[in-house]
């Protein structure tokens, strides 16, 4: 193995550890919230179905974000469009549309830095706020 595979190997390596913990702090975090709604019904619920453009991604990279947003307690890829990739996310907290999506866009940066080869930049920046194609 040639040092520049191997040390390509673990720079994914750190890169996926990196995801799985962020990813599970953010898990742990979303649960808390929901179960505080659970218990005290009416705290902060504001349900939404908000546009996230998905630039640059594959199509397993747009499953593997949708996956990811399924399995965060309080959100839920309702639709997916491909060309070009677009999630419809639900989200039971997303009183401010953009703040959500700045939020699943972040959650597909992470997730590519820690999926894509070694090199490869992540997806591209976020909708600006108030761009109608945002939404």
């Amino acid at each position: 193995m040639s040092a520049d595979v191997g040390r390509r190997a673990v720079v994914r390596t750190g890169r996926i550890l990196r995801f799985l913990g962020w990813f599970a702090a953010r898990l742990v975090v979303a649960n808390l919230v929901v179960a505080r709604e659970i218990l005290t019904p009416g705290w902060r619920l504001c349900p939404a179905i908000v546009r996230v453009p998905l630039p640059g991604a594959s199509s397993t990279e747009v499953v593997l974000t949708a996956l990811c947003v399924g399995l965060t307690p309080g959100t839920l890829t309702v639709a997916v469009r491909t060309s070009p990739p677009v999630l419809f996310v639900h989200g039971m907290y997303a009183d401010d549309p953009d703040g959500f999506r700045r939020q699943i866009v972040e959650l597909q940066r992470n997730l590519l830095s820690a999926v894509r080869p070694v090199g490869r930049r992540p997806a591209g920046p976020a909708p600006a706020a108030g761009d109608p194609d945002g939404r």
